[in-house]
């Protein structure tokens, strides 16, 4: 039974990097010198991410009993780790929003209308490794606060 958990998470996070590859490799690249279009038939990099997503979430929820067991196996400080990982947490999306902000910033004068903040050309700044890192932080904080229920 630990060998097939062990594969599964291994699968699952093999997926969810899959996924997040497709999702940079189909989104449109913004090009301020030429023109931009806005296709009616909406974001094709986000079909990319609905169909794993069961895996993705598995591979996060998963990953709190990963972070148990290591937690245990070390005996790491609580207080420490907890302070890391919140920390890795707000750098890690206050980095994602700075990008997002800052290219929407740049975008919208080559726009006619107003563009929303999830539009073809930021896909990748949504969908990264580095928000899946920022998700990956939320389960090792969690872990803790089971490991604390025994």
């Amino acid at each position: 039974m630990r060998a097939f958990f062990i594969i599964s998470v291994f699968l699952s996070g093999l997926v969810s990097l899959g996924a997040i590859w497709i999702v940079h490799q189909m989104t449109a690249n913004f090009n301020p010198d030429g023109s931009n279009p806005m296709w009616s038939n909406g974001n094709p990099g986000l079909f990319f991410i609905l169909w794993p997503m069961p895996f993705i979430f598995y591979f996060i929820f998963s990953m709190i009993f990963v972070f148990e067991k290591i937690h245990n196996k070390y005996k790491v400080n609580r207080r420490r780790f907890i302070t890391g990982y919140t920390l890795l947490f707000i750098g890690l999306v206050s980095f994602t929003l700075y990008r997002i902000l800052d290219f929407n910033r740049v975008a919208q004068p080559y726009f006619e209308y107003e563009i929303g903040y999830l539009n073809p050309y930021t896909n990748d700044l949504f969908f990264n490794v580095w928000t899946l890192l920022a998700a990956l932080c939320i389960p090792a904080i969690v872990s803790f606060y089971l490991e604390g229920r025994k």
